[in-house]
């Protein structure tokens, strides 16, 4: 457990040091990062609302269809040619591997694992972004990705082992899915650098959401009549902020962030997100806090920090604070 208050410990320490860098930046921005975070955070805490009344495919598909027409809007407001006609393909591949698995897998995980679990799997994105880096880009396997992938996978262990839920074969399933969905956005990521770093943001970020509603409805079809039937106020309302607030309005915000502030600063986001969920699931549904939750959370984002190599950006403010990576 020493390795485990040590990860906890640096994690800490690396939090602190974000929240130096977010007090340099422009007071609405802070605003806007930290609504950011919570709008994300949310997200966890209202799929386990909806899906266990709508479905899992409903409300993945329901979230994925409402935010497409909150960007869409934006991107008619400011004038985005899509070039549908050479992009359609690129859009598709973005949105299948970036959205429309995803969301769909972490949907079903709702059922099984709480919001924290999902959280801290989804902050496992950018070490499997350094994996196919190497596998797609050729780029370099270093010691610090392959640390950061196995301490990833340490940190997910730790939290299923000790964390709050009782193992069984559901909650298995449920991390798998989560992992998956980690995978999904490693891959998506590192396709994005390749086939669209000459598409607009906002228009690859609309016409990928677009495209994972198309390739989405087949499957959510089936729940329709049951989800229209059986649906709550609750459930209804968390589908629509998802949709509305958290994948629309929330790109919004990021996209704003990255381009007064850079990806640097905006990147902070992920380690505020976890926080936010493990927050709004204990406020909102009750969901315990253990100790386990917060160092299986706090070795996974250590594992995030090594994969962005905020260690290494870091390094000399890491010494001058008595700490070693």
């Amino acid at each position: 457990m020493s390795f485990v208050r040590r990860a906890c410990k640096i994690y800490t320490r690396l939090l602190i040091i974000q929240l130096e860098m977010v007090a340099i930046m422009s007071g609405a921005n802070v605003v806007r990062l930290l609504l950011l975070s919570a709008i994300w955070g949310s997200s966890f805490m209202l799929m386990r609302v909806a899906v266990p009344v709508l479905g899992p495919m409903t409300t993945a598909f329901g979230r994925i269809l409402l935010g497409g027409i909150v960007l869409l809007v934006f991107a008619w407001m400011r004038g985005i040619d899509f070039g549908w006609r050479r992009n359609a393909g690129v859009y598709l591949v973005i949105g299948v591997a970036n959205t429309a698995i995803p969301f769909a897998l972490f949907a079903w995980a709702a059922l099984h694992i709480p919001s924290a679990y999902m959280a801290t799997l989804n902050a496992l994105a950018p070490v499997f972004t350094g994996m196919f880096g190497f596998l797609l880009l050729s780029e370099r396997l270093s010691a610090t990705r392959i640390s950061a992938f196995m301490l990833g996978l340490f940190g997910v262990a730790v939290l299923v082992g000790i964390g709050p839920t009782t193992i069984t074969a559901n909650v298995i399933l449920g991390i798998l899915a989560g992992l998956g969905a980690a995978i999904c956005y490693g891959f998506a990521a590192v396709f994005t650098r390749m086939k669209a770093s000459a598409i607009p943001p906002l228009a690859a970020a609309t016409g990928s959401q677009l495209s994972a509603a198309v390739a989405l409805l087949p499957f959510a079809l089936p729940e329709l009549p049951h989800a229209m039937a059986h649906g709550t106020l609750p459930s209804t309302a968390a589908v629509v902020i998802l949709g509305i607030v958290c994948t629309g309005l929330a790109y919004a915000l990021f996209f704003h962030l990255i381009a007064t502030e850079g990806p640097s600063k905006a990147v902070m986001v992920t380690f505020l997100i976890p926080a936010m969920a493990v927050g709004w699931a204990w406020l909102i549904l009750g969901e315990p806090v253990t100790s386990g939750t917060v160092a299986g959370l706090a070795i996974v984002l250590c594992a995030t920090a090594l994969a962005l190599g905020l260690f290494g950006q870091m390094k000399a403010r890491l010494f001058q604070a008595g700490l070693k990576t």
